[in-house]
């Protein structure tokens, strides 16, 4: 049998990591407006489908024996623990298809996460400083493309009528915050690439155009989350590059900018002199979505509530000043810091590995870039800069996928160019590297048959996920219209995401409520019953269940799915009320008394406490 041909191999792999590259740009950049969620889920599915490609090749390079270092089986069992970690969470996930595929609007499940490592491997395990310019000029065409679609919206010359209650500058993120955090860590890629002297003129004049696309859409944006992210990215790359040249200025440089970090810091938390420039409301909101993920934390600690199950603890955990300033009905499904959220939804060990995945970056990625020659360290700063952004915002930040996937890529980068370096000193001090056999075809069969099984099966998930998207999204639009066979097709496709056993439930329940619209209210019912079966801390399907049996004068079980909600969302003063009232109906005066109680302990100042004042007597 004929051995590899050993210039073939080089090909293959690096027609892999180019793959890996254009993926990621095309994670970012991809949106699909027939799908419910354009945005996230579309995201999610290139991203597992690309991640299952290159598992192939992940475990067809680990299978022929590439681990060279003790670095190798640091970084190999870091990940493979943290992967465990996340799929026992799983399993201990009350509401399983939440965990796989993640919340709606968030798609954070386990699948993201697993796809996420897997490309963090697969770059640690093939990417070097070649590649890493390559990284650098995508990231730039990327930086373009976002930019120039931001500017368009800003100038209102959308090509799609997006529903969009935010800003208009949502890019291809679907949100001003996620745009903007994006565009900045492109924007730290542009402008430290100028450094470069293996860019080429024209990558170095794009790079200008990133630079001047990107500040006005983030600027125009009001999000004060991509300034956050090029501040720290810059001052980052600012005071390391003062220290790993030995200025000796080092010391006030670095002393000022932390002083600058400080106040900025403050400045978002409504103190300092940087108050009226960089605080919003919408960031100090934020402390309310922490304090109640690090309460879950703590009463959840071992496996955290459930993979992407924030939301359905949160007004649980809430704080009672919450639904007073904001709404009774105002939520939140996540925890607006990354490490939080893990920690609250995985557990500790979850979150513990993810901080250890980070440390190794940081530590590793430093030490390379004090021992490189001029050029390399350029590469590396440049790269570093923009993944400590990327951290930077992930502390006051949803992680979202278009977002993230550049976060992995980078950090896997830099740990893959350590490893190079690593792979080049020993070639050095030795003569000649470790040296992989030569294989048989045989061998040489296996990626591409491992990954297209992989794909194959892959795919078996991504289908349903894809059609779930787009029968939700059909069964939205023919309500809106005066079809008159509408009622047909309601009742079709909702028939189908309630068949579809990998269908998140948030559209299951949606398509349960186009049911009722239609008049198909026993049908509605029976849908969302079932799904409270599922899932009975729900407060959607409690507050529904509720309201129906009211509308049926069935006040023992509207009672009985009052008090439910009460035992998950203590603080609704809206609805004690009607507990309250409903107590009142029936003569239990005591217990009506015991409701008004309730809601004048901690909402007697508000409409709601007066009514109550008034009414339950």
């Amino acid at each position: 049998m004929k051995k590899i041909d050993t210039e073939a191999s080089k090909v293959v792999k690096s027609s892999a990591i180019w793959f890996l590259i254009i993926s990621a740009s095309v994670i970012t950049v991809y949106f699909n407006v027939d799908l419910q969620d354009p945005f996230n889920t579309p995201k999610l599915i290139v991203l597992v489908l690309s991640s299952s490609w290159l598992l192939g090749h992940l475990l067809n390079f680990i299978r022929i024996d590439n681990l060279i270092s003790k670095n190798d089986y640091l970084v190999l069992i870091t990940c493979s623990i943290f992967i465990l970690a996340m799929f026992i969470s799983f399993l201990f996930t009350d509401v399983k298809i939440t965990g796989l595929i993640g919340d709606n609007q968030r798609r954070n499940g386990l699948l993201d996460y697993l796809s996420l490592t897997v490309l963090f491997l697969f770059s640690y395990f093939s990417m070097n400083f070649i590649f890493a310019i390559r990284l650098i000029k995508v990231g730039i065409i990327s930086g373009i493309i976002l930019g120039s679609y931001g500017v368009l919206q800003i100038m209102g010359k959308d090509f799609v009528r997006w529903n969009n209650p935010y800003n208009s500058m949502i890019s291809t993120l679907g949100n001003p915050n996620f745009a903007s955090a994006i565009l900045a860590v492109f924007f730290l890629i542009a402008l430290f690439s100028l450094r470069l002297k293996k860019l080429s003129k024209f990558f170095k004049l794009l790079a200008i155009l990133v630079l001047c696309l990107a500040l006005y859409a983030i600027i125009k944006s009001s999000s004060r989350q991509g300034l956050l992210v090029i501040v720290f990215g810059a001052i980052f790359y600012i005071c390391l590059s003062a220290y790993l040249n030995r200025s000796r200025f080092r010391y006030a440089i670095t002393s000022f900018l932390v002083l600058v970090s400080i106040l900025t810091i403050m400045g978002m938390l409504q103190h300092g002199p940087f108050t009226q420039f960089l605080y919003k409301d919408s960031v100090s909101v934020r402390g309310f979505y922490w304090r109640a993920g690090m309460k879950m934390f703590l009463d959840h600690p071992l496996f955290g509530v459930g993979l992407d199950r924030y939301g359905a603890y949160f007004k649980e955990y809430r704080e009672v000043n919450y639904p007073l300033r904001y709404g009774y009905e105002i939520t939140s499904s996540n925890a607006h810091n990354v490490f939080i959220q893990l920690f609250a939804t995985g557990g500790f060990f979850v979150g513990l590995l993810y901080l250890l995945l980070l440390l190794l970056v940081l530590i590793k990625s430093t030490k390379l870039a004090k021992h490189s020659s001029d050029e390399n360290r350029r590469v590396i700063l440049a790269l570093l800069a923009a993944w400590f952004g990327f951290q930077a915002q992930s502390l006051i930040s949803i992680d979202n996928i278009g977002i993230s996937v550049w976060g992995w890529l980078l950090g896997g980068t830099l740990l893959g160019l350590n490893r190079q370096s690593l792979i080049n000193l020993n070639n050095q001090s030795n003569g000649s590297g470790k040296k992989v056999r030569n294989r048989t075809v045989e061998i040489n069969l296996f990626q591409p048959i491992t990954s297209s099984i992989i794909l194959l099966v892959t795919l078996l998930v991504c289908v349903p996920i894809y059609n779930f998207e787009r029968q939700a999204n059909i069964i939205r639009g023919v309500l809106s219209t005066q079809d008159q066979g509408k009622n047909n097709m309601v009742q079709k496709y909702s028939q189908k995401i309630n068949s579809n056993s990998l269908a998140d439930p948030y559209y299951k329940f949606q398509s349960a409520l186009a049911l009722s619209d239609i008049g198909a209210l026993s049908s509605s019912f029976k849908c969302i019953y079932n799904l409270y079966l599922k899932d009975p801390r729900n407060l959607d399907y409690l507050d529904w269940l509720a309201n129906y049996y009211e509308k049926q004068q069935d006040t023992k079980n509207a009672i009985l799915f009052r008090n439910m909600i009460s035992k998950y969302d203590q603080w609704n003063a809206s609805n004690y009320l009607i507990l309250g009232n409903l107590y009142k109906q029936t003569g239990d005066l005591k217990s009506m008394q015991l409701i008004r109680d309730k809601i004048l302990s901690f909402a007697r100042s508000t409409d709601i406490g007066k009514i109550a004042i008034a009414e339950l007597i």
